[in-house]
């Protein structure tokens, strides 16, 4: 019998990323399961996620000596978490209105955006690439918002919420050399938490229901457990090859909001996010700074 092959370090890794990837695509599940309003569900995000990942930078420093990293730029940080806030409450807003795939579809418009930012922020050169990408993006985002689409209040929040994340991202290169990635992780989900709870607090939770268990997954499991693994992932792979191992999410809850909502997506949909998804592609191809400040520190969903 011949010997199976054996798995190179980068075949797994980029496995694991993937089934990382695809598991994210369940988060507009979670969100719907939660008859609870956006605040309220991005706040619970917060205080759990932080809360977990703070527990195992503790049992690092425990373990380790490892202590919190000198902070040079704080109000880096501050600006990070509130976007951070204001890119999940648009985010849950969207998924609570729109198919959860089309949502992810138009948010993965996110990498097209960020390489506009970069030159402008950044200092980074517009290649035609670039320039070819953004049209076939706009062109994926005019066939997902359509008057009769009957969502598309919904599409223009996800829109919304891929221009923040753009921001979130550029903001975040600059702060994860900083910090790193954990420690960054863990400052965007304890700012964001304090930025939404005065608002949370407010909110009509009501008395509470079984489905609220729903909010430890999403808080400890897709965030607290899953973003620390992801980012271990992340330092096995080049940045483009995980950058695109990402679009799992998206197509993930395509498949997921058809097998289990019933959401089929036409054909418009299909080409749209097809050109979306291409056009993130294209630009996360061309390697680079780019690609490195996409895929360092994101936090899905």
């Amino acid at each position: 019998m011949a010997d199976r092959p054996v798995p190179t370090p980068v075949a797994s890794a980029a496995l694991g990323l993937a089934g990382v990837a695809a598991t994210w695509g369940a988060i507009g599940l979670i969100v719907r399961e939660v008859d609870l309003p956006a605040v309220a569900i991005v706040a619970a995000r917060c205080w759990l996620g932080a809360a977990g990942i703070g527990v195992g930078l503790l049992i690092r420093w425990i373990r380790t000596g490892e202590g919190r990293p000198k902070v040079t730029h704080p109000w880096l940080l501050l600006a990070a978490g509130v976007v951070q806030a204001a890119h999940w409450l648009l985010l849950v807003a969207a998924q609570q209105r729109a198919p959860i795939g089309t949502v992810l579809l138009v948010m993965y418009l996110s990498p097209v955006l960020v390489a506009v930012l970069a030159t402008r922020f950044l200092d980074e050169r517009v290649t035609a690439t670039t320039k070819l990408a953004l049209a076939l993006a706009v062109g994926g985002l005019a066939l997902l918002v359509r008057p009769e689409h009957g969502a598309i209040g919904g599409v223009l929040l996800a829109a919304a919420a891929g221009v923040t994340f753009a921001v979130l991202t550029v903001i975040s290169k600059v702060a994860v050399t900083d910090v790193g990635g954990t420690w960054l992780a863990f400052s965007n989900l304890t700012v964001a938490g304090l930025a939404v709870a005065p608002f949370a607090l407010m909110a009509g939770w009501g008395p509470p229901q079984a489905s609220w268990a729903w909010l430890l997954a999403l808080g400890l499991g897709m965030t607290a457990l899953l973003v620390p693994v992801y980012l271990g992932l992340l330092d096995r792979l080049p940045a483009t090859t995980a950058s695109v191992l990402l679009y799992f999410e998206p197509l993930s809850a395509l498949v997921l909001g058809w097998l289990v909502l019933g959401e089929h997506a036409s054909p418009a949909t299909l080409a749209g996010g097809g050109l979306i998804v291409g056009a993130g592609i294209l630009v996360l191809r061309q390697g680079g700074t780019t690609a490195e400040a996409e895929v360092l520190v994101h936090v899905p969903g």
